[in-house]
């Protein structure tokens, strides 16, 4: 799989050693030149649709899983209709499924015999249940603090969880320690595979919505690995003539840990670590530093898009209100209605808007209040 890093600009194949550049940047995939719509597999319905149109070394996958093509789902809210990007209906109710099917196959390919992750949850899950669909031994590293549920999910496939006391870097720099020959540090936050998995979804909502781009897509962010994915997926098609324009992409935090809408509102190319103002509800975007900080800078300015904080107030209605209209989220996925509910007197009256929920209600902390 050919790989290059942003920050300086080295490109080369990646190994299960080189989890990362040698600068300390994160791999991108290379592309390919164009996306040729013809060499989607309309009869394939999961991310492998586009499986010839993945810059992976792997078309087909090893092991079926269902992930991917989820519904897109109009709603009446406030008296205007949105769509609603199920990514909670992924086979371990989030979606990093769609990152992490993509790399384990990758991974897989590749001869890695065992897979290591830092995970405050979700992307621990997703990774423990596909190494449990192949065969594969597991070891997820989480933050003492990470809910119940989700420890009891990632522990239930078979994979070894191993809390880790401290802030969230300390999961990180464990797993890292942790590495060995053979064992692939499969990482949501660094891993080029993942990243080409999550550009599925921008070419799933371009043939949902009739082969045309949103003209809002809100969606909570941390890492920004699915956010990344819709700014290179829709870029792709923006440079083959499928789109007019990329589409509004904005990121959504939680007030208490807002790395991204700092530097967004400093107007700043990189993004500092914060330290947390405390703990939050959407725990899954409590991350202080994204790995990938000048590319979703890039993605807020090329898509005249935006970066938004809410309140543990806010973030615990818009979950409320979601349930009200039938869809149980966990409060991180719940940061992206908030943030609609922010921005919606910006939004024209026919605009087209996309919010991605992320992750099902029964894995997160229960609402307060």
């Amino acid at each position: 799989m050919r790989v290059r890093c942003n920050d300086c600009g080295t490109e080369t194949e990646f190994t299960l050693e080189n989890w990362r550049c040698e600068c300390g940047g994160a791999w991108e995939p290379v592309f390919p030149a164009s996306f040729d719509a013809s060499r989607i597999r309309s009869a394939e319905h999961s991310i492998w649709r586009y499986g010839d149109l993945l810059p992976l070394d792997v078309h087909r996958p090893a092991r079926a899983m269902g992930v991917g093509w989820t519904p897109l789902v109009p709603v009446s809210v406030g008296g205007r209709e949105i769509q609603l990007k199920l990514e909670f209906l992924s086979p371990s109710g989030s979606f990093k499924d769609r990152g992490v099917n993509a790399m384990v196959n990758q991974l897989a390919a590749m001869g890695a015999t065992s897979l290591a992750e830092d995970s405050s949850g979700n992307a621990g899950a997703s990774l423990a249940a596909h190494a449990a669909r192949f065969g594969l031994d597991a070891e997820v590293f989480v933050p003492a603090t990470t809910s119940p549920a989700k420890i009891k999910q990632i522990a239930v496939y078979g994979a070894t969880v191993t809390p880790v006391p401290g802030p969230r870097q300390a999961a990180a720099d464990a797993v890292q320690a942790s590495l060995r020959p053979g064992r692939a540090y499969a990482s949501h936050a660094y891993n080029s595979a993942y990243l080409a998995g999550q550009t599925t979804a921008a070419y799933e909502l371009w043939e949902q919505l009739d082969r045309g781009a949103p003209d809002w897509i809100i969606l909570p962010a941390a890492q920004g690995g699915q956010f990344l994915g819709l700014y290179f997926g829709f870029s792709q098609l923006l440079k083959t003539g499928l789109v007019e324009k990329l589409p509004r992409l904005v990121a959504v935090q939680a007030e208490r840990v807002a790395p991204i809408v700092q530097a967004w509102d400093l107007g700043l190319d990189r993004i500092p670590a914060v330290e947390p103002a405390g703990p939050t509800l959407a725990e899954g975007a409590a991350i202080p530093l994204p790995v990938r900080d000048r590319r979703i800078l890039q993605a807020l300015h090329e898509s005249g898009g935006t970066a938004v904080a809410v309140s543990e107030g806010e973030i615990a209605a818009a979950q409320e209100v979601m349930a009200h209209h039938g869809y149980y989220i966990e409060p991180t996925s719940a940061l992206a209605y908030a943030g609609y509910l922010r921005l919606a007197d910006r939004i024209g009256a026919d605009e087209r808007v996309v919010l991605t929920l992320t992750g099902s209600g029964l894995k997160g902390k229960p609402k307060e209040g």
